[in-house]
């Protein structure tokens, strides 16, 4: 019996490492042998695959800055837009998502971008909005780099704007961030595209239960997922919305888990501590140490480097196909909608998942059958 339909995609290459400035990385932080490249073509190949395979999502992050740690991990970033229109134009049913750094644009002109992405890709636009994190990104632009509190406030700003100007005509806005005098941006969208926001804390979760179409969590196992769900969703019914939850995932599926097992060691071998030091502090604002006493008893340092060094703090399909059709199995029952996915070698490894898990996906009706 169907349970519904498990969406299913990339969390795509468009950030990461490359030559010059050393070995291509993205979500390991290792110097392991890693098949992934930060460039157009090779988004544009994965894109082509998924909309093939029938797959959903095409999710883009965005990044700026030298990157993290001596080695510059994420030190290279592609433009989530213009890869987006480009991506748009050459597929024909997958849905692409940019993302935005709320304090980087100006609204007016996201909304502009938007309405233009939306025509190119007949509706299948959206966009995941960051309110920031890395504070040297800001200090590289210039950009004040407000409270944890403060940025989310102007985020929510950016969003009600942004919303006005894919509506209405003639507004006018007066706000703490952003004064609009008889706003105006023609052509609109079609229908509103749908927004996502990936924040944990519970400045981010109300402003996802007001304004995002999606809540993308970074649950680690469906028993984290369970929880977040119904937390958001108790958030949004009571704004009287509803709200979808994605999750990001890599995935070190293989023949045996021995393989899995034995690749997780090598990994582990040339792993790189000080970047995932780095972004963990980098996102946290506090020592490792601090950071790991938050979590309570019992979490060790070591702990949560490993967790950051595969996979960068996602959750985790280390095993066989079926041990991968099992997770998101689980995954779906507690109330998830969507995945999307990074992985060590990107184009081989997205389509041996497309060969061999997403057909026990179909049969077991965790998804439709594909046209």
């Amino acid at each position: 019996m169907s349970r519904g339909h498990l969406e299913l995609g990339l969390f795509a290459p468009t950030v990461g490492r490359m030559d010059p400035i050393g070995p291509p990385t993205m979500y390991l932080v290792s110097e392991v042998p890693q098949q992934v490249s930060i460039t157009y073509e090779a988004n544009r190949r994965l894109a082509h695959m998924l909309d093939r395979g029938g797959l959903e999502f095409f999710f883009m992050a965005q990044r700026g800055g030298r990157g993290f740690g001596a080695s510059r991990f994420w030190s290279h970033a592609l433009d989530s837009f213009t890869v987006a229109a480009a991506i748009a134009d050459a597929t024909e049913r997958l849905r692409i998502v940019s993302t935005v750094h709320t304090a980087f644009y100006h609204p007016a002109m996201v909304a502009r971008m938007g309405a233009t992405l939306d025509q190119i890709s007949g509706g299948r636009w959206g966009l995941n909005l960051v309110s920031g994190w890395a504070k040297p990104e800001f200090e590289m632009i210039d950009i004040p780099f407000l409270e944890h509190g403060e940025r989310y406030r102007q985020t929510e700003e950016f969003t009600e704007v942004l919303r006005l100007f894919w509506n209405e005509d003639g507004f006018d806005y007066e706000g703490d961030y952003y004064t609009i005098r008889g706003g105006y941006a023609q052509p609109k969208p079609e229908g509103t595209p749908p927004l996502f926001n990936a924040g944990a804390s519970d400045a981010a979760r109300e402003f996802v239960a007001r304004h995002c179409d999606w809540y993308f969590t970074g649950a680690l196992s469906a028993e984290q997922l369970r929880d977040d769900a119904k937390d958001i969703r108790a958030r949004a019914a009571r704004h009287g919305r509803d709200i979808k939850v994605i999750v990001y995932l890599f995935g070190l599926i293989r023949d045996s888990e021995a393989q899995a097992q034995a690749e997780v060691e090598e990994i582990m071998a040339r792993r790189d501590d000080d970047a995932a030091r780095a972004l963990i502090e980098g996102l946290s604002g506090q020592s490792l140490g601090t950071f790991a006493k938050g979590f309570g008893e019992g979490v060790a340092e070591a702990e949560l480097l490993h967790n950051t060094i595969i996979g960068v703090g996602s959750g985790k399909l280390i095993g066989t196909h079926q041990q991968a059709a099992d997770a998101l199995e689980a995954y779906q029952g507690a109330g998830l909608d969507g995945a999307v996915f990074c992985f060590r070698n990107f184009e081989a490894d997205t389509a041996s998942f497309i060969e061999n898990v997403v057909p026990i996906l179909e049969t077991r009706g965790i998804r439709r059958p594909r046209r």
